[in-house]
Parts: C-alpha cells; structure tokens; sequence
C-alpha cells in the first residue's frame, strides 16, 4: 500500500519552508507533488540551474488577454522552492497540482 503524506504548510513560511525539508528528508517520497499551476511543470526544471536563485515567479497569462494572469512568486524561504528543489536534486518526479489555470481563464472569458 502507497503512503499518502500531505504537508499543511503557509506560502512564503520560513518555518514551514523548515518542516518541509525536514519531512522531506525523513520520508523520502517517489513523488512530490506541489500546489501550483500545471501549466508551470514544463519550466520545474529550469529552477535547477545554479544561476536560478529566488526571488524569481512563474507567470502564466492568455495572450490575447493578458489581463487574464495568475503570478506565482518564490522566494529561498517559500515552502514550494524547497519542495521542488528537494525534487529535483533528488531525481524524484514532481508536478504542480492544482486546476489548470487555463480552465479558469477560459471560464473567466467564456471560451
């Protein structure tokens, strides 16, 4: 049987960015997965780079309407920057996981 561990956490808690990395060092998951945008997985890997240090955000906006946007910052203390970091100096699979954004804006505009 697969274990399930969700990590409740605060966006931009130092301390929660703490807990993180503790608890992702004790259990060691296959998989991590990290509330954010599907449509930002195809860029995770460029927060790897040694020259990619925080603050940095993903931006994800309908280009006929981009006042239709979505902003995702991280900073060195995010709880998301370590998850994902610890995902991929690891080697463990990892995506975002929340409802696409483009849903929403499609709803938004009507499409």
């Amino acid at each position: 049987m697969t274990e399930v561990h969700v990590l409740g956490i605060r966006h931009h808690g130092p301390g929660s960015a703490h807990s993180v990395a503790e608890a992702l060092a004790a259990l060691r998951p296959d998989l991590v997965l990290v509330e954010g945008p599907p449509e930002l997985d195809q860029v995770i890997p460029l927060l790897n780079d040694p020259e990619m240090v925080p603050p940095v955000a993903g931006l994800i906006y309908v280009p006929d309407e981009p006042r239709l946007a979505s902003f995702y910052p991280m900073a060195a203390f995010s709880p998301e920057w370590v998850a994902i970091r610890w995902a991929l100096s690891t080697g463990t699979p990892g995506a975002g996981h929340r409802p696409s954004r483009g849903a929403h804006f499609c709803a938004a505009t009507g499409s």
